[in-house]
């Protein structure tokens, strides 16, 4: 199965007429020399839906949406981008032209997931061929047939190369078999594929889509030193840090939160519960990548972890995250040994329903704060900071007064006394508030030219600029970026040129989570041209050299002068030689500030 041409894909998109197609879907009226409409994608009154016919992209300031043709017609007809391009191709009249060589890149992410679809099938077969593993499905998980057919539960046999020879059969490349995760290469021979899963149920995953992208096997006997899950591995279609287990159900059935599960089969147990919005992180720890997908769909999560506590532990990171993202999360409380699937099976729907929910500085304090005894000052005042460090994490400034009248409410403080505490804890030094060019740009983006930080800008240059990207990409100190939205998606861009994987923002990139390609199209669509752009990138990256540069020696002063405040002994030579290390780092910055790296034309 192989890959359409570049070259192809980009014909059909220059012959595409974003009008038309839109059109088809939205009554478009002028607006100077754009097009301005309803948003198809949501109920509204006002127009706020673009299409800008010279750059061929659509903006929609309603949901944030934003792309070319292509990602037009996989939001509107859930279509994958390759279904778009074929769709547009058949339409315009265009043949689709295939790579023809077999280079270590000559396979698609559709074989992959093609590849998938057939490894689901035959793990359904094995299944179903094996009365011992369905006794276990029914007597020990105690799930019916019906429900491992519903949700395409599959089984893995010990050792077994029958799946690796049937796809070979079907003439799926051999890379595609190397990288598609169900296999791994022999120990002592490198060409020799063994299967990666052996004797465990498998549990197929799929994308938001609907497309299968892998697996995660879990064992049905317990066995020492064998763990009890094991998940496909990175592949080009399958990130386990941007992925959950069931959002494409629990997106369908969303109405006001989803439930969060720890597990695979906890998300099972729910939905045959009754719970359909439920989903679960493949594996225990939770990404802001992940919380940031969920915020597309609602703003509401409800925790429903294991009542252990390595649940707590998640559950407090979901927590911390949800205060990032601006997500409203309660935690549903569960005693300590029960978890989602035991207590579902025990009372189903009744006892999830009267299970306690607590709020994120509720839960935190029961779980940070010492419990059956009142905690001492020093305790509140440490529990104090871990909640000011989450609260902080919020952009609104409202949101912000919200939390600290409940922290405040919560632990019978005065409320002018958190808030005074707040705001000295918040320029310490021991969490710095950010500056608003530092602020993510989460807010609805006014049609503005002006850029607002040096990531931005950088990144808008890199974006619209081909023969920029890879001169910027070795000069510059990936720790002179900041940490906000704009500076995580300029070191996206930056690795994927220096592995010699960037070919543009592409549709059916895989790197790149679904806000951050509306963003990267949102930043593209605006009118950022400029003409010396050598000169705007050095511009940008003295300016990121130099604030890395600052905020280092502000450090620096600062750690002298607690070493003078808490020093007794001034002339030791411990205290000598940390002056010196400390002098060493100020001479480097300033040789760097003298000499930050420049591109050339």
């Amino acid at each position: 199965m192989p890959t359409i041409k570049r070259e192809c894909i980009e014909h059909i998109r220059a012959a595409a007429d974003l009008y038309d197609i839109v059109s088809s879907y939205v009554q478009l009226k002028r607006s100077g020399g754009n097009w301005k409409g309803l948003s198809p994608f949501t109920v509204e009154k006002t127009p706020s839906f673009f299409v800008l016919p010279e750059k061929k992209f659509f903006k929609c300031f309603s949901t944030g949406y934003a792309g070319d043709v292509f990602r037009f017609l996989e939001l509107k007809e859930n279509f994958a981008f390759l279904e778009s391009v074929e769709w547009l191709a058949k339409r315009y009249g265009i043949s689709i032209e295939y790579e023809e060589d077999r280079s270590p890149k000559s396979y698609s992410k559709n074989e992959l997931f093609d590849l998938h679809e057939e490894a689901i099938a035959y793990y359904r077969k094995k299944f179903f061929e094996n009365t011992q593993i369905q006794g276990y499905w029914k007597n020990i998980r105690q799930f019916s047939l019906e429900v491992a057919e519903r949700y395409e539960i599959g089984w893995a046999p010990a050792f077994d190369r029958e799946l690796l020879f049937l796809l070979r059969k079907k003439k799926y490349s051999e890379e595609a078999l190397q990288r598609c995760g169900l296999f791994m290469e022999s120990e002592n021979n490198r060409d020799h594929l063994k299967p990666r899963f052996s004797g465990r149920l498998m549990i197929p995953i799929r994308d938001v889509q609907d497309r299968a992208i892998g697996f995660s096997g879990r064992i049905v006997e317990k066995k020492e030193s064998v763990s009890k899950y094991i998940n496909s591995p990175e592949s080009p279609i399958f990130h386990k840090g941007s992925v959950f287990y069931g959002l494409n159900r629990a997106r369908k059935f969303i109405a006001d939160r989803f439930v969060i599960v720890e597990g695979q089969l906890d998300a099972i147990r729910c939905w045959e519960s009754g719970i359909p919005e439920a989903i679960a992180p493949q594996g225990t720890g939770i990404t802001e990548m992940q919380m940031n997908l969920l915020r597309r769909y609602g703003s509401k999560l409800l925790c429903f972890m294991d009542g252990d506590s390595a649940g707590q532990k998640c559950a407090l990171r979901i927590v911390e995250l949800s205060f990032k993202v601006a997500l409203e999360s309660q935690i549903a409380t569960l005693s300590e040994g029960d978890d989602p699937d035991s207590l579902l099976l025990r009372e189903g729907k009744i006892g999830f329903d009267r299970l306690k929910r607590e709020s994120m500085i509720q839960f935190a304090s029961r779980v940070l704060l010492a419990q059956g005894r009142e905690a001492t000052a020093l305790e509140k005042e440490a529990f104090l900071k871990k909640m000011y460090e989450m609260i902080h994490l919020s952009e609104s400034e409202v949101t912000k007064g919200i939390y600290l009248d409940e922290l405040a409410s919560h632990l019978n403080l005065d409320r002018n006394a958190i808030g005074s505490d707040f705001c000295n804890f918040c320029g310490d030094g021991k969490f710095v508030a950010e500056s608003p060019m530092a602020q993510p740009q989460r807010e609805k983006k006014k049609e503005t030219t002006k850029l607002q930080t040096a990531e931005y800008d950088l990144l808008s240059l890199i974006l619209r600029y081909e023969n920029l990207g890879k001169k910027v990409a070795y000069l510059i100190d990936d720790a002179w970026i900041s940490p906000h939205e704009h500076g995580q998606l300029l070191l996206k861009v930056l690795n994927e040129i220096r592995e010699n994987m960037w070919e543009g923002l592409q549709n059916d990139s895989l790197v790149f989570s679904e806000p951050e390609i509306n963003e990267l199209f949102s930043i593209l669509a605006e009118d950022n041209a400029v003409e010396d752009y050598f000169n705007a990138a050095n511009t940008c990256m003295r300016s990121l050299c130099m604030n890395f540069a600052k905020n280092k020696l502000e450090d620096i002063n600062k750690k002298a002068s607690q070493q003078r405040k808490f020093t007794r002994d001034k002339n030791s030579l411990d205290n000598f030689d940390f002056f010196k290390n400390l002098q060493d780092e100020k001479i480097r910055l300033r040789q760097l500030l003298a000499s930050c790296p420049k591109v050339e034309a």
